[in-house]
């Protein structure tokens, strides 16, 4: 009789452990589906009044002022125009390294505008929200997290200020450079934002312009 109590005991002991196992494994998988939403919102996007609303946001393991780096995308050469979703491990020589004001045209378009370009990391960086919307997008920027969302037809992208990564239509996309926060603008690399739209920027030295024009398949 005294066998079958200690039995009784020992079986109890283990379908508790089994029990919590069963929990904390769920509670992980849950966890990790919610870190997979990446910077998915869970409603509408605010109006741009609503600039401060960052609680649409669910964040990935993305961290301001990391580096990320993608093991499967490395390419032996970057263009500071094209973005080819690879970490260059060689970056070609930028037409000016100064920052300095420059135009920004969109060919076919009457669209141009002004604005002080950052050449940094072997990469020209734009004030992102003021390009996106030049090039007819509609552009979000939540201050709080430093987060720019872009639409454009059937075209999204996210960034979030200190990180290398975009979200291209939902993609995590290695960019070739973190994009930064400066002057209340979220700073990003011209390649990932003109070629996330479907155009591409050619620089004019003779009158110190980016003329932006459509990507033709």
């Amino acid at each position: 009789m005294r066998m079958k109590k200690i039995s009784l005991v020992v079986v109890l002991i283990l379908a508790g452990f089994v029990t919590n196992d069963v929990v904390v494994h769920a509670d992980d998988h849950k966890h990790e589906d919610k870190k997979q939403e990446k910077y998915k919102k869970y409603k509408d996007y605010k109006d741009d009044d609503d600039d401060d609303d960052d609680e649409n946001y669910y964040y990935d393991d993305e961290e301001e002022g990391e580096t990320y780096y993608f093991q499967d995308a490395v390419s032996a050469k970057g263009t500071w125009n094209i973005w080819t979703r690879t970490v260059a491990a060689d970056k070609e020589v930028l037409p000016f390294t100064s920052s300095q004001k420059v135009t920004f045209k969109v060919e076919g378009t009457n669209k141009e505008l002004s604005f002080f370009i950052i050449p940094k990391d072997g990469e020209f960086f734009v004030p992102g929200k003021a390009v996106a919307q030049a090039l007819g997008a509609k552009a979000t920027f939540y201050k709080a997290s430093k987060i720019l969302n872009i639409q454009h037809q059937k075209n999204e992208l996210i960034y979030r200020a200190g990180t290398n990564v975009v979200y291209d239509n939902n993609v995590k996309a290695p960019s070739p450079a973190q994009a930064f926060y400066v002057n209340e603008e979220l700073y990003v690399p011209i390649s990932t934002i003109t070629n996330g739209l479907g155009y591409i920027a050619e620089w004019q030295e003779s009158n110190q312009t980016f003329v932006c024009q459509p990507i033709t398949n």
